[in-house]
């Protein structure tokens, strides 16, 4: 059997599953809240909960209250610390998975064989059992053999007690190593470096991909690597070009003496492959270049919520219409849902891998009122907003996640939803609240009126003027003036009135002044990244800046600036200087 049958085959077990369950999603919802309570009622903390006295989903909603992660860290701290183990559940932890770190201190927790497998099933089949049953139905195809650049870096980290500790999208991938040279164009050494940030994994992992004219898909946790390949490979193709065609490494990349003694081995001179590439890309990229390099391409994936449609907008100019997966709405707590289409930002709540509450949001407000009752899946309505809460089996119990999504409508019985913001991501400035989907959609509308792409954007809550107002930081693609910046502010200005009620309001009552644009030096975002990188942060752990909301971004942000005249850089340097 062919690998990607097999992978098809995997996902389509999936699938059934998926299939199966959401017609009676409660039925399922019971069952394993039943499997919950009963395998870790006599762990430490399921005696402290009172798990033992409960016989329903009643009972629990009453005897367990909600939690934080302020509620399981001195649990996670003992098991990392003291090597303590089925203090949360009783089952053996196996590793850990943490929070992606880009917003505050990373949450650890720990990750039991169940959820582990659930997540190892769907996050590794689902996206090539969808891809296959599109191409077959659409294009008329079979799927062909798997080939192609998994632009990430499954690299962790060991904790105190020797276990692992990785993203949750990392999971999966990270126990396929005897056969990702089945499907991936890069050594799973590149996929998985001990130092990472000594090596340029952007050059290398083009390096291998260019080279080889059988592509078939593109892949990624998160739909921003794939755009920040497409970047390198658009400013640096004519290196990588000359480097093919002479079979070597190029001497002026980071890479480890050891790494770079192997790769060399496996690069040959390659003059044809090096013109057949040269030849498109001196046509330029005004068209998808993509398709163009890479002839049997037929889908991809990564990670593409509704904020960070952006950037797969961007994408797009490389890719055109290649059709993508979204993967799945999935985080450390567990796989909460995925997707059973293409080219869908919704995804298919999972009820027979977690058990669910959700909290209802009221219109213009983005918390859940302190005193709201927790609903089930079945109470759920069609163009709603909820915030998440979850239990797994891995010793979460009622945990409040923090994510709110969106019900779009329903698969069999059960809700298709989208991840609409993580709450500490929201702009406030004057209780506005506005949500991250709404500054992403601003910036976009503001870079497509203004006719300026954009390689990074970042919004900042700017006290330096009275009333305040919002900051938005630009790396524009191109040069510019002072006029076209004047330009892009009214621009901005008049988006953010078009998407938040509130923020027009607090406009025209004087609560809200413009809003500043302060353009960034060239290759900003990039320094910034490699400057993550240097700290031991995984390549794709680093998610857009869409807020600058510590003071480490504060200072490398503004250190960035390329815009002299503005009230906002003379009250933060002032601000500094009398620390």
């Amino acid at each position: 059997m062919p690998f990607s049958d097999f992978g098809i085959f995997l996902g389509d077990v999936s699938l059934w599953e998926i299939n199966h369950f959401t017609k009676d999603p409660m039925k399922a919802q019971r069952s394993v809240l039943k499997k919950i309570v009963r395998r870790n009622k006599n762990c430490e903390l399921g005696k402290k909960l009172h798990l033992g006295d409960v016989k329903s989903i009643e009972d629990y909603q009453r005897i367990v209250p909600l939690s934080t992660y302020a509620d399981y860290e001195p649990y996670v701290d003992r098991m990392i610390n003291n090597k303590e183990d089925r203090i949360m559940f009783s089952g053996k932890n196996m590793r850990y998975c943490s929070s992606s770190g880009s917003v505050g201190k990373p949450k650890i927790l720990p990750k039991g064989v169940n959820d582990l497998w659930k997540m190892q099933c769907i996050g590794f089949s689902v996206s090539v059992a969808v891809a296959a049953h599109w191409l077959k139905k659409h294009k008329g195809i079979r799927m062909p053999n798997q080939m192609g650049p998994l632009v990430l870096v499954l690299s962790g980290h060991k904790l105190d007690d020797n276990k692992q500790c990785n993203g949750a999208g990392q999971v999966p991938l990270t126990y396929l190593k005897p056969i990702t040279k089945f499907f991936c164009t890069s050594p799973y050494s590149l996929l998985c470096p001990e130092h990472e940030e000594l090596i340029d994994t952007s050059y290398l992992q083009l390096r291998f991909a260019l080279e080889n004219r059988n592509v078939t898909y593109l892949g990624s946790l998160v739909i921003t690597l794939l755009t920040t390949m497409f970047d390198y490979l658009e400013e640096n193709w004519e290196m990588l070009c000359d480097d093919i065609e002479k079979g070597i490494i190029n001497p002026n990349i980071k890479c480890t003496p050891e790494l770079r003694a192997k790769y060399s081995k496996m690069f040959k001179p390659n003059p044809s492959r090096a013109a057949e590439l040269r030849k498109e890309f001196e046509k330029g990229f005004d068209t998808p270049i993509a398709p163009r390099i890479w002839p049997k391409l037929v889908w991809g994936y990564g990670m593409m919520g509704s904020s960070l449609q952006v950037y797969v907008e961007k994408l797009r100019k490389s890719i055109g219409d290649l059709p993508l997966h979204n993967m799945g709405y999935a985080a450390a707590e567990g796989f909460f849902a995925a997707p059973v289409e293409l080219n869908v930002n919704d995804s298919v709540l999972l009820p027979h891998c977690i058990f669910f509450e959700f909290l209802p949001i009221e219109e213009g407000e983005d918390h859940a009122r302190d005193d709201v009752k927790p609903l089930l899946m079945d109470q759920l309505e069609v163009g709603k907003d909820y915030e998440l809460v979850v239990s797994n089996f891995s010793g979460l119990y009622r945990y409040k996640i923090e994510d709110v999504v969106h019900v779009t409508k329903m698969y069999n019985n059960t809700p298709r939803v989208e991840l609409l913001y993580r709450q500490n991501l929201s702009m406030n400035v004057a209780n506005e609240k506005t949500t991250t989907q709404m500054v992403e959609y601003s910036a976009a509308k503001t870079a497509e009126k203004a006719g300026v792409g954009f390689k990074g954007f970042s919004f900042y809550p700017d006290y330096s003027t009275k009333p305040p107002r919002y900051c938005m930081f630009v790396e524009p693609e191109v040069k510019v003036d002072e006029d076209t910046r004047r330009k892009m502010i009214e621009i901005l200005d008049e988006e953010l009135k078009g998407v938040n009620e509130k923020y027009f309001k607090y406009r025209r009552w004087g609560m809200l002044s413009e809003p500043e644009i302060l353009i960034l030096k060239e290759k900003s975002y990039w320094d910034y990244r490699e400057s993550l990188r240097a700290k031991g942060v995984v390549l794709n752990q680093i998610k857009p800046v869409t807020v600058i909301n510590s003071e480490e971004r504060e200072r490398f942000f503004f250190s960035h600036v390329e815009t002299e005249n503005s009230l906002t850089i003379d009250e933060y340097n002032k601000s500094k200087a009398n620390v």
